[in-house]
């Protein structure tokens, strides 16, 4: 019977007071050791190390004598298994101390012969139940493997396996290397294995980018099939991104597309995403930048200065919404010519040179007016011309006074703009309204300058933000025209009509004209239309289109990613042409007429 804790402890304690016959049982049957009693008299210690070497162990003889009763009675299969594990662990357990009494070399005999018997009776039962296996089902060839593990079938059953696993299934490839870890086809399971995962990796991403390194990396690849049909689809989704999100779609993601060869440039160009000079344009964007003059040299260089007798055409809207744009086309129109040598020249210049190789314009900065002198001529010999100021002045001054006092009625001099002082003088004017079909609102901001600092003398500034209500900023223009304060002013207006940019995002050229009516008579005309229709009345302005302003669709032309386009000068013609109508013309003087000036 196990001792107590409390039974142990005290026998520990008088382990050299006690008869040594008394504690003799307790190392025989391990309930101590001497590791337990390092205390112990060595002549006591001695004494039992005899006994116990000299003794059967018990233990030893409890396990066997379970064994051997078990011997006789095991009369099936299962029962004789059951014998020869018992038999495994006894010998395990006593070959090492071979214990007085032992019978472990019975035990390894009795396990021989029951082995024997064992296995001659196994292979019977696998023969017949082998015949019955079907090569065709995974499950019953692995539940065979499961039943006989030391089956004489292994290498069969492991062929048959493989040749039933599904090479493109991650988890049949796995269970396959966890079955057969030595397995004829290992290597070839891992290798695929390896790929699969590599591959699963690669699909997961949907990115076009790892799919076309895929395959060039792994040209041998098992899934070299569906990796090439994946990539189409992503090059064809690719292309449909491009053409549908146009300047929105990102530039330099483009030219990596091209540098990496992912998609050709053929490809690109005959999908229409860009034509070639404009993708040769793109692709040396930063030298073409480099080789541009300078915006900004160009606008401080320049000055705001009417050329008295002219005609002033002046362009009012919402800031970003295409009126520099305007002006770029304008100023590459063959049907007008712009004087470079007078005040706006240099900014002038630098439209037509960003023009030409189909780039925008950065926003004008906030305080910015200049003028432009040009010249609409006839094209009959010794016809007329209309002599126009064409004037740029930025719109962020007064978009930031009506965000700030929406309720304010406003009069030129609110503008905040130096373009107040031109309105003053004694010209006719012509005045377009520009409205941005793409949008609703208008996020700006502009730099404002707090201090300079003491030791560098450089400006301390922040960033002021609003947003502008395009409707309402078109709507505080027409109501300036309207007030009274600004009467002198009306009356030198000739015309008052209306742009709408961005008309490429309108369609065809047939569509742009009716979808821009459209946007107009929606979101705008009956907030100015019949307003403007009285103010012209009221000022005999449009006379010639009985007092109603007229809408003219503009675009630079067509645009492509990264916002490049190609210039086409069929809008800018019509709006050359419109201006031509709007204003006065002057006979053009022949050699004939300076002699007789010389003459008089």
């Amino acid at each position: 019977m196990a001792l107590t804790e409390l039974q142990r402890k005290q026998l520990i304690e008088k382990i050299n007071s006690l008869p040594v016959k008394t504690i003799l049982p307790y190392f025989l049957e391990k309930e101590i050791s001497f590791e337990d009693v390092p205390h112990i008299e060595e002549e006591r210690k001695r004494w039992i190390e005899e006994q116990v070497n000299s003794m059967p162990n018990p233990n030893e003889q409890r396990e066997w004598n379970g064994i051997a009763n078990l011997i006789s009675g095991a009369a099936n299969i299962m029962q004789q298994q059951e014998v020869l594990q018992m038999l495994e662990t006894y010998i395990n357990n006593w070959d090492a101390q071979r214990p007085t009494g032992n019978h472990v070399d019975e035990a390894r005999d009795i396990y021989a012969r029951l082995k024997s018997e064992i296995d001659v009776t196994i292979k019977g039962e696998e023969d017949r139940d082998w015949e019955r296996v079907d090569m065709f089902s995974k499950a019953s060839i692995i539940g065979h493997l499961s039943k006989y593990p030391d089956t004489a079938h292994r290498s069969e059953i492991d062929d048959a396996v493989w040749n039933l696993v599904n090479k493109e299934s991650e988890l049949d490839i796995r269970e396959y290397r966890e079955l057969f870890i030595n397995g004829n086809h290992y290597m070839e399971a891992t290798e695929l294995y390896n790929a699969i995962v590599r591959w699963s990796e690669v699909k997961s991403l949907n990115d076009i980018f790892a799919v076309h390194q895929y395959l060039q990396e792994n040209p041998n690849t098992p899934y070299k099939f569906q990796a090439q049909t994946l990539y189409i689809s992503l090059k064809q989704n690719e292309i449909r991104e491009m053409l549908t999100r146009n300047i929105d779609y990102d530039a330099e993601r483009l030219i990596r597309i091209i540098n990496e060869g992912v998609i050709s440039e053929n490809e690109i160009i005959n999908s229409k995403v860009v034509t070639k000079p404009v993708l040769e344009t793109l692709k040396s964007l930063r030298t073409i930048h480099g080789d541009l003059p300078d915006i900004r040299v160009a606008i401080n260089n320049s000055m705001a200065e009417c050329k008295e007798g002219y005609t002033d055409v002046y362009f009012f809207g919402v800031p970003s919404t295409g009126k520099t744009c305007v002006l770029m086309g304008l100023s590459r129109s063959d049907s007008l010519h712009i004087n470079l040598a007078a005040g706006g020249g240099d900014y002038a210049s630098a439209l037509q040179q960003y023009t030409d190789v189909g780039i925008t314009v950065p926003r004008t900065p906030g305080t910015f007016v200049t003028t432009l002198e040009a010249t609409i001529s006839s094209r009959a010999a010794n016809g007329v011309e209309h002599k126009v100021n064409l004037v740029e002045m930025s719109g962020e001054e007064f978009a930031f006074s009506i965000a700030n006092n929406p309720e304010h009625i406003f009069e030129f001099e609110d503008m905040g703009s130096g373009a107040t002082k031109l309105l003053k003088n004694n010209n006719r004017k012509v005045f377009f309204l520009i409205i941005d079909p793409t949008a609703n609102v208008v996020r700006i901001n502009r730099e404002i300058v707090d201090g300079y600092d003491e030791n560098t003398g450089a400006p301390i500034t922040h960033l002021e933000y609003c947003v502008v209500n395009q409707r309402t900023l078109i709507q505080k223009m027409v109501n300036i025209f309207e007030n009274p304060g600004n009467a002198e002013i009306m009356k030198k207006v000739d015309s008052i009509h209306i742009i709408m940019t961005k008309s490429d995002t309108l369609g065809n050229a047939v569509e742009r004209e009716e979808k821009a009516y459209e946007i107009f008579n929606n979101k705008f005309g009956h907030h100015i239309l019949e307003p403007l229709i009285n103010l012209c009345k009221e000022y005999n302005i449009n006379t010639s289109t009985k007092f109603h302003p007229k809408l003219y669709t503009f675009s630079l032309g067509t645009f492509y990613i990264g916002g490049l386009y190609e210039y086409e000068q069929t809008d800018s013609n019509r709006l050359v042409q419109a201006i031509k109508n709007a204003t006065h013309g002057e006979k053009q003087r022949t050699w004939w007429d300076r002699l007789k000036d010389v003459l008089n």
